[in-house]
């Protein structure tokens, strides 16, 4: 009568699965062929599209970034941005920062599972169902059917594992550091970053401010050579060649404004904002210049070595490749747990033998309890382990030779940087004397052709000489404060990485003309 029974309901079950089958070929069922043909492309010829209806994932990027810009949006208007605010502004919404910090943070969860393999598991389970029981005694054969109740709760315990645990806790552990070690990198980056855009962003300002100064020393000059040219002291071919300058010098201030923008498009990604945001800088004019080198080379490379975060990044991959060669050699050896159970059975059975004795209608009830110790040992698996040791082994040689690599970078990037930042202070010296030197002889040369003792080409030749010491001088100006940053970086110090944005800080507190 059983079989009968599940047989019926087995015939039952196809036929309800066909019909179940048709119908999702007939209707909008999940299951329907033409639902994952829309999320491909409808030919080989035009290109896939995203279908926006309301139930199409939207961009998390897009909405961080929307919420970085609505920040943006409320901070002070009336007073311009200051490096230190823009830095700050960057760390809590670039995303390289937020991804970073992010990676951390799963390291540390990671940590905190593979420690609770130290703790016991308990779990609990149950049964019902209709059961049959079949069992003989001696020639005696004997039948319980009925339906059946169970319950319990289970312990679970790892005692012994020889080093495993061991093994995968200092694993997840120099994880975490070197996650760690690289979120400080990664703010040492943006730092750097902002830093960088924000220092080329005011000197575009300036050379675009040093254009509209050289244009209107070209105006001055055609004026006079149009003041000659009407008393006869001049001839037609210098009035050209002075609108020749005065063009030249126009030209030059569209560029210069080109750049300009270009140079902000890249500081408002750099915080995290998008390229057409309009972000208002602080002149760094008055912020004090580095002071010359008082650390020799070979005390910043030892510096960098000793504390760069992406150094100590790499040292920590090396510690977790050792960890990961202990988990794979404690492989080898067998694991003790030790176990219980405590539960309830409620059985409701009728009984029959095969000596044809009347069915027996019976309640079984009763507690049932266990506990004991559990081993187990794997002894052969193909090879497995043994290859997992060399894999381990070899991982471990290569994260201790890309340490190596990343010093030498590092130090090559010290040594680099270094000596770039001595030749910025010494080229910023020259540039000053260089921007009096023209100066000087310009006002002289003009001077004499304004009295007739020179001619229009030697002021020409004077006031390109202007022009390019004006531009000289605040591009070596903005290679001296880069050049400083990026030695701070490669050094990668916090004290140094930080060190000239609190002096943007301290000159940000004087009275200062915004930069737009």
């Amino acid at each position: 009568m059983q079989f009968q029974f599940l047989k019926r309901f087995s015939t039952a079950s196809l036929i309800g699965s066909a019909l179940v089958g048709l119908n999702a070929c007939q209707s909008d069922d999940p299951w329907n062929e033409e639902r994952f043909e829309k999320l491909v492309s409808q030919s080989s010829a035009t290109p896939w599209t995203l279908d926006k209806d309301k139930d199409a994932p939207q961009d998390a990027k897009g909405r961080a970034e929307t919420e970085a810009e609505k920040q943006f949006q409320a901070l002070p208007k009336d007073e311009p941005n200051t490096l230190p605010s823009l830095v700050e502004f960057a760390l809590e919404n670039n995303p390289t920062t937020r991804g970073e910090w992010q990676k951390a943070k799963s390291r540390a969860a990671q940590l905190g599972r593979i420690e609770s393999l130290y703790l016991p598991t308990l779990s609990a389970s149950g049964f019902g169902g209709y059961v049959q029981q079949i069992g003989y005694i001696n020639t005696e054969r004997f039948r319980n059917t009925g339906p059946l109740v169970q319950g319990s709760l289970n312990l679970a315990w790892i005692l012994v594992d020889f080093g495993r645990r061991d093994a995968k806790t200092e694993s997840a552990r120099r994880a975490l550091m070197a996650s760690n070690y690289s979120f400080n990198r990664g703010i040492q980056r943006v730092i750097f970053e902002v830093q960088d855009a924000y220092f080329s962003v005011d000197a575009k300002i300036a050379l675009q401010e040093t254009a509209e100064q050289n244009l209107e020393t070209a105006r001055v000059q055609l004026e006079a050579v149009e003041d000659r040219l009407i008393v006869g002291l001049a001839t037609r071919p210098e009035m050209l060649l002075a609108k020749q300058q005065f063009t030249q010098a126009q030209f030059a201030l569209e560029a210069s404004s080109s750049a300009t923008f270009d140079a902000q498009s890249t500081l408002a990604r750099r915080v995290g904002l998008s390229a057409e945001t309009e972000i208002k800088i602080t002149s760094l004019q008055r912020l004090a210049l580095p002071e010359d080198m008082s650390a020799q080379v070979d005390e910043l490379i030892r510096t960098s070595i000793r504390g760069r975060p992406d150094l100590l990044a790499a040292v920590e991959r090396v510690r977790g490749a050792d960890a990961e060669i202990k988990l794979a050699e404690a492989q080898f050896l067998p694991i003790v747990n030790v176990g219980g159970m405590v539960g309830q059975t409620r059985f409701w059975y009728d009984g029959n033998t095969s000596l044809g004795d009347p069915t027996t209608n019976q309640n079984f009830w009763g507690p049932e309890y266990s506990a004991g110790l559990n081993g187990s040992w794997l002894l052969f698996d193909g090879f497995e382990r043994t290859n997992a040791v060399r894999q381990a082994r070899a991982d471990r040689a290569v994260a201790a030779a890309d340490l190596e690599k990343m010093r030498l970078e590092a130090t090559s990037e010290v040594w680099d940087s270094y000596f770039v930042h001595l030749a910025a202070i010494k080229q910023f010296a020259f540039g000053e004397s260089l921007l009096k030197a023209s100066q000087d002889s310009y006002d002289s040369v003009f001077e004499s052709y304004v009295n007739g003792l020179s001619n229009i080409n030697n002021v020409l030749t004077a006031e390109s000489a202007l022009f390019t010491a004006r531009s000289t001088l605040i591009r070596t100006r903005a290679e001296l404060l880069a050049s400083a940053a990026k030695l701070a970086f490669a050094v990668g110090s916090p004290e140094d990485t930080s060190r000239w944005t609190r002096k943007a800080k301290m000159a940000s507190q004087s009275e200062v003309a915004p930069r737009e």
